[in-house]
């Protein structure tokens, strides 16, 4: 059987929460071994995109990842590692325990190579008891389980400390290099320059961007978190402000 030459295909998908039309007419296409960005201003549908294509949420298009239709099926679902924005795991369980319940979910061991050593917390700490960063570090280790084909990540470092983002991005790395895609959210595209090689723009639910991660429309995203501005190769132009989006920062279980 041959392999599909695209990790994920987009076309024309469209969400809507009741007359509210928060995507429209996004077309986009991943191929193995790529690190894309989606970013856009509050609002513009960069988390929406990410449940729509994960099956959480349904759509009108077509989505395809790995050559299956993006439709719920457990076949489907589990080609995708997923990290929403909020991260939701039980508290009273501890973390080799969420490891290993999802571990057994995908028929996999519960382990991630690529992580370092002392990435995660001990195996026998609750989560109820972990910080913000060490619960993110988990949900990032279960998205890694079993070697996904396509990984979603809403903002995966958001809550880590600067060794914890250096670990988890070459683990990703690692994953992509070993023909894996992944489409990371953020509000800051050049946060992830020397991570991601391409950038997707969303503004009012719509694709203004696809391409360069130094293009106009990127650079008018702003700055660094760590305040050093975006490299600017390109003349600064506005991008379209963004639609509130309804589904944005809503909490989902890793």
């Amino acid at each position: 059987m041959t392999e599909p030459r695209s990790a994920l295909e987009v076309e024309g998908l469209r969400k809507a929460f009741g007359g509210h039309v928060v995507l429209e007419g996004v077309t986009i296409s991943v191929a193995p071994g790529e690190i894309v960005a989606v970013s856009g201003g509050n609002g513009a549908g960069k988390s929406t995109l990410l449940r729509c294509l994960t099956g959480l949420l349904p759509f009108e298009g077509r989505a395809r990842v790995a050559g299956l239709p993006v439709d719920g099926r457990p076949a489907v679902r589990r080609l995708i590692g997923y990290v929403p924005q909020a991260v939701q795991l039980p508290e009273h369980a501890t973390v080799a325990e969420v490891l290993g319940f999802f571990a057994r979910l995908r028929g996999v061991a519960p382990r991630v190579r690529e992580l370092p050593e002392g990435f995660l917390p001990a195996p026998e700490r609750p989560i109820g008891v972990c910080s913000g960063g060490q619960r993110q570090r988990v949900a990032l280790a279960v998205a890694l389980l079993g070697e996904p084909r396509l990984l979603l990540l809403d903002e995966p470092v958001a809550n880590l400390d600067e060794p914890g983002r250096e670990a988890f991005w070459e683990a990703l790395r690692s994953r992509v290099r070993a023909g894996a895609a992944a489409l990371v959210a953020t509000p800051t595209p050049a946060d992830l320059i020397g991570v991601a090689g391409r950038a997707v723009v969303l503004a009012d639910g719509r694709v203004v961007h696809d391409g360069s991660m130094e293009g106009p429309h990127v650079v008018a995203l702003g700055r660094r978190r760590d305040g050093r501005p975006a490299p600017v190769t390109e003349p600064h132009e506005e991008a379209g402000a963004g639609r509130g989006d309804e589904e944005e920062g809503e909490e989902v279980e890793a």
